[in-house]
């Protein structure tokens, strides 16, 4: 037994210690589509500087997206939306935060499990939407469907379009061609172009002169428009490269081997094919799909859009555009971590 006067001691010493400081982890939660979500929960999981032991806690998603988790002085950490239900509607979201930025808000969007699809061909049609076959490569070092634009700092950026440039404007550059003056077939290709869109359910692409194309604001490339153009020195069909700057595709070129290549039977699955690449995707092997990579996997290959393909796209473009209304810094890529380390019992990443 201590005696009394060191156990007074003691006992003024521990009441005198400060308390460890605490703040809270705020955030907000937003949905890609409108089905709405009940029962969501925000997870935070942290160990403090100095800590040994890995602490938890909880706070429910407010009616109005909100939550604050109580968690001591700024540490690194992680934070899961999910729903405690047995049954998700959406992918489960994973983020991993330093300790300067858990004082900031972090804003989620939440990616859906299932796309149902408005409008063209499959209108009416449900898909099942996993991130993760989204973000598989077709091979060891290959692209993936969803393009992510790796940032110096700060998240990961998917390739995409502003909302504002569609129906994105597409310009012959006779300029450019080679030889000089070169451009596939115009009606053929636009032929092609409007079956893409019908598939789909919306305006994609707009015709524009090349002279509406000029730089602006001093840029070196045009803005906001793809340059379609012949190429006899491609050594495959069609090429298409875009820029981006943070995820936000500006500018494109769609080469085509010919001119004629458009009007014979590969025209369509090879425009498609390169109209996808101008959307700003990848390639798949996940799916059939007529963005499939016929090197790799040529029995999953599609001569027009599937239904997997609009599902995936819009998707991507619905995340994406909530995200940059909303300055919302997770979406696609939490929804791929959280769907592989809660769903799947893989790595994050």
């Amino acid at each position: 037994m201590f005696p009394i006067r060191a156990t007074l001691v003691l006992l003024l010493a521990l009441a005198a210690a400060p308390a460890p400081a605490q703040t809270a982890v705020r955030g907000r939660v937003l949905l890609a589509d409108t089905a709405g979500a009940d029962s969501l929960y925000a997870f935070a999981r942290w160990r403090a500087p100095g800590d040994t032991i890995t602490r938890t806690d909880s706070a429910r998603v407010g009616a109005d997206g909100r939550f604050a988790i109580p968690v001591p002085a700024a540490a690194p950490m992680e934070i899961v939306v999910d729903t405690r239900g047995s049954v998700r509607n959406y992918h489960p979201a994973l983020a991993r935060i330093t300790a300067a930025e858990s004082a900031a808000e972090q804003a989620f969007v939440l990616v859906p499990r299932r796309w149902t699809i408005p409008a063209g061909r499959f209108a009416g049609q449900t898909v099942p939407i996993s991130a993760d076959r989204a973000r598989r490569p077709v091979c060891e070092g290959c692209v993936a469907f969803w393009l992510r634009v790796e940032g110096f700092r700060g998240p990961s950026w998917f390739q995409s379009w502003d909302a504002a440039s569609f129906p994105l404007r597409i310009a012959l550059d006779r300029e450019n061609g080679v030889p000089r003056g070169a451009v596939p077939d115009s009606s053929a290709f636009w032929r092609i172009a409007r079956r893409m869109e019908d598939d789909y359910g919306a305006d994609l692409f707009r015709p524009v002169r090349f002279a509406d194309a000029d730089p602006q604001d001093d840029d070196i490339d045009p803005n906001n428009v793809i340059l379609l153009l012949a190429d006899a020195t491609l050594p495959i069909s069609g090429l298409t490269t875009l820029l981006s700057r943070g995820g936000r595709v500006t500018y494109g070129t769609l080469r085509l081997r010919n001119r004629a290549l458009v009007l014979g039977h590969e025209g369509p699955r090879v425009v498609t094919h390169e109209l996808m690449h101008a959307l700003g995707v990848g390639h798949t092997c996940a799916w059939r799909s007529v963005s499939a990579d016929l090197l790799r996997c040529p029995d999953m290959g599609s001569d027009e859009l599937t239904p997997e393909d609009v599902a995936y796209v819009q998707v991507l473009y619905r995340v994406r555009n909530v995200q940059r209304a909303a300055r919302a810094r997770w979406g696609l890529d939490a929804a791929i971590a959280g769907e592989r380390a809660i769903l799947l019992g893989r790595p994050a990443d």
